[in-house]
C-alpha cells in the first residue's frame, strides 16, 4: 500500500477537497482509463469505477472527465466506485481531439514531468520540428518537458543526435538512453524525485513501452515490431495507465500519436521560440508577420544564421494553428451562449404563461 502523500497528494489538492470530505466522500487517483471505466487507488485499496449520472449530467465537454492521474472525489460502495467530481488539475497534457471539431483532449493530468520520447533508429522517429511541437504543449499544461532519445544502440553517432536535440531544447534535460542495453538508464530514472508523476508521449514505435517495462524491470506493458517500409510503430499502448517504479516516482505511458493537434496558446509558443519571440520586439511594426515586412527583426535572425530556416517554418506553422484554434474556439463559446440564451428565453416565456393561467 502507498500512501496519499507518495501518490502526490499534497495541500493544494486537501483544501480542494475539504468540502467534500465534510460530506463524508472519499478521494482516490486514477490510475488507468479504458472506454470511461476507470481504476482508482484509494487509501483503503484500489477499486474499479465509472462516473455518476450527476457527473455525466453536470459535465460540459470530454475535457471535464477524469482522465489517468486526476484525484477524484468517489462515493465508494465495497468494491466499486461512483465519481462524482475532478478536482482541480495542477498541470494537464492535452491535444486537440483529432477531426474537425476543436475540443480538448486531457492525455494525462497533474503530472510534473512529460518525457518526449524519440527512437534513434532512423526514420521519422526523431524529428526536431516534432520536439518542438511537444515542448509547447508541455510547457501549455504546466508540466516541464524532459527529452528522452532511445534507442542508442541502433544510433551510429549519438553525440550528433545529443546536439541536435540541444538546438531546440533551450535548458531542458535530454537524455540519451536504451532500453535494450539499459544504456543511460539508471541516471535518467534516478533523475524523478520520489512521488512525482512523470509521463510518456510519442509517435508509435518509439519505443515508450519498452523504456517503461525496462524502468519497471518487468514486462507489464505490451510492445511490438515497426513496419519495415517506414519503422514507424504501431498502436501497441492502446489506454493510459499509471506505474510506480522502486524509486517512488510515478510513470504513466500514453498511446503512441500519430497525429498531435496543436491545444495551446501564444504564450507557450513565445517560451517554445523565445529567441524569436525576443527578436520579435524589435519589429519596425507591432503586428508584423515575419514574413514580408521591411524591419524584420526576426527576419534577420535568418540572415545572420541565427534560426534555422526549418525552425522558422515550424513557428510560423504552428502560429498560423494556433490563431485557427483560437477563431474556432472563440467561435464555440458563441454558439454556446447563444445556445444558453435562447434556453433562457424559452424558460422565462414558459414560466409567464404558467404564472398567467394561475
Amino acid at each position: 500500500m502507498y500512501s496519499m502523500e507518495q501518490l502526490g497528494w499534497n495541500a493544494f489538492f486537501e483544501d480542494h477537497f475539504q468540502p467534500y470530505k465534510e460530506q463524508g466522500l472519499g478521494v482516490g487517483r486514477v490510475l488507468r482509463e479504458v472506454r470511461h471505466q476507470y481504476r482508482i487507488y484509494t487509501p483503503q485499496g484500489i477499486v474499479d469505477g465509472d462516473v455518476s449520472g450527476h457527473f455525466q449530467y453536470t459535465a460540459i465537454d470530454r475535457a471535464d472527465y477524469p482522465t489517468v492521474g486526476d484525484w477524484v472525489v468517489i462515493r465508494q460502495h465495497d468494491d466499486y466506485a461512483l465519481i462524482e467530481k475532478v478536482l482541480p488539475r495542477t498541470s494537464a497534457f492535452s491535444r486537440n481531439r483529432a477531426g474537425t471539431e476543436v475540443q480538448e483532449q486531457v492525455v494525462a493530468a497533474n503530472i510534473d514531468y512529460l518525457c518526449i520520447v524519440c527512437g534513434l533508429d532512423g526514420g521519422r522517429n526523431f524529428n526536431l520540428r516534432g520536439i518542438e511541437r511537444y515542448i509547447a504543449m508541455t510547457m501549455e499544461g504546466g508540466a516541464k518537458p524532459v527529452i528522452v532519445l532511445n534507442k542508442s544502440d541502433l544510433c551510429a553517432d549519438g553525440e550528433l543526435a545529443m546536439l541536435q536535440a540541444q538546438s531546440v531544447a533551450d535548458a531542458f534535460p535530454i537524455h540519451l538512453v536504451s532500453a535494450l542495453t539499459h544504456e543511460g538508464l539508471e541516471e535518467f530514472s534516478m533523475s524523478f524525485e520520489s512521488g512525482s508523476t512523470v509521463a510518456f508521449a510519442g509517435h508509435s514505435g518509439v519505443g515508450k513501452s519498452s523504456l517503461i517495462n525496462t524502468l519497471l524491470g518487468r514486462a507489464e506493458l505490451k510492445t511490438n515490431s515497426l513496419r519495415e517500409s517506414d519503422l514507424r510503430g504501431r498502436h501497441t499502448t492502446t489506454h493510459k495507465e499509471l506505474f510506480f517504479l522502486q524509486s517512488g516516482a510515478m510513470v504513466i505511458d500514453t498511446p503512441g500519436m500519430r497525429e498531435l493537434q496543436l491545444w495551446g496558446s501564444q504564450q507557450s509558443l513565445n517560451d517554445t521560440y523565445s529567441e524569436i519571440h525576443e527578436a520579435a520586439q524589435r519589429c519596425r511594426f507591432n503586428d508584423c508577420t515575419h514574413q514580408n515586412e521591411p524591419g524584420c527583426a526576426v527576419r534577420e535572425l535568418l540572415i545572420d544564421g541565427s534560426v534555422e530556416m526549418e525552425r522558422y517554418e515550424n513557428y510560423l506553422d504552428m502560429r498560423s494553428e494556433l490563431l485557427f484554434l483560437e477563431s474556432k474556439r472563440n467561435e464555440k463559446k458563441s454558439h454556446e451562449r447563444k445556445a444558453k440564451e435562447k434556453a433562457l428565453s424559452r424558460l422565462i416565456r414558459r414560466s409567464q404563461k404558467n404564472h398567467k393561467r394561475k
